[in-house]
């Protein structure tokens, strides 16, 4: 390819790639639940950025119980895996519920 640097380029520019990794996404997303819950966001207004595989819907578009269910799932997660990152949000009681 006589043009790879214009194409590596127009990639960078057009698809450039993020270093998110799974410990800051799923950081982020229980923060955000976290405050929306607290500040008690009506859920159909809550950021559906997070997916359930379970039940194939955005959290914004989960009843009152499957969200609960999910943002659990995903603390427990955040704790088991993250634990120091999980402490930042739930410092003292060191439970998310």
């Amino acid at each position: 390819m006589k043009n790879i640097k214009k194409i590596l380029q127009s990639l960078e520019r057009d698809y450039p790639l993020i270093p998110h990794t799974h410990a800051g996404r799923l950081f982020s997303v229980v923060r955000r639940m976290k405050a929306e819950k607290e500040l008690e966001i009506p859920i159909r207004h809550r950021c559906g950025v997070a997916i359930s595989v379970a039940k194939k819907k955005a959290a914004n578009e989960l009843s009152e119980e499957e969200w609960d269910e999910f943002y659990h799932s995903l603390c427990d997660e955040l704790k088991r895996d993250y634990s120091w990152l999980y402490d930042q949000l739930f410092p003292k009681e060191g439970k998310a519920r």
